[in-house]
């Protein structure tokens, strides 16, 4: 029980709202833009992908598949040691059971703890679902899966 109680320790929430766009739309400008070029748009906006965006989605596929094997070279030193392999595949259930079907995280931010960051899952109710990672020699790994409060979440650092 102590080892689930560590494995989903650490959360941090996001407001799904705060990435809604507040610029006109084409129909408000009377500008049109095809789907090519407002694709095209959309590309440049985005900021290059966060290191941890792609470990967390890492670990949303393995826990999605349930696949122990996928998740234990993702897994941090701590978990590593303290999580056996049997003991995973239950975790990976209950754990899949919490964040349902979502493969993706959509945003990280940096932890209240030094070398960690919290990727978000999404938003329920008043918390928000996240992935915890942990820096470890240069590469991030999970620690847990987290339900900080939405303030909690709003207040760390993109």
């Amino acid at each position: 029980m102590r080892l689930l109680a560590l494995f989903l320790a650490i959360t941090i929430s996001v407001n799904i709202g705060c990435n809604k766009s507040t610029e006109p739309t084409p129909e408000q400008t009377g500008n049109e833009t095809t789907a090519e070029n407002q694709g095209s748009q959309e590309k440049e906006e985005t900021p290059a992908e966060h290191p941890a965006i792609t470990v967390a989605n890492q670990v949303l596929a393995a826990i999605q598949a349930g696949d122990a094997a996928a998740i234990r070279p993702l897994l941090n030193a701590t978990n590593q040691k303290k999580v056996s392999d049997d003991d995973i595949v239950g975790l990976l259930k209950e754990v899949k059971e919490t964040i349902g079907d979502v493969t993706q995280v959509t945003e990280v931010r940096k932890s209240s703890r030094e070398g960690q960051v919290v990727a978000k899952i999404g938003v329920r109710g008043e918390e928000v679902l996240v992935v915890v990672l942990t820096l470890e020699e240069g590469q991030y790994r999970f620690e847990d899966i987290n339900s900080p409060s939405v303030a909690d979440y709003e207040a760390l650092e993109k």
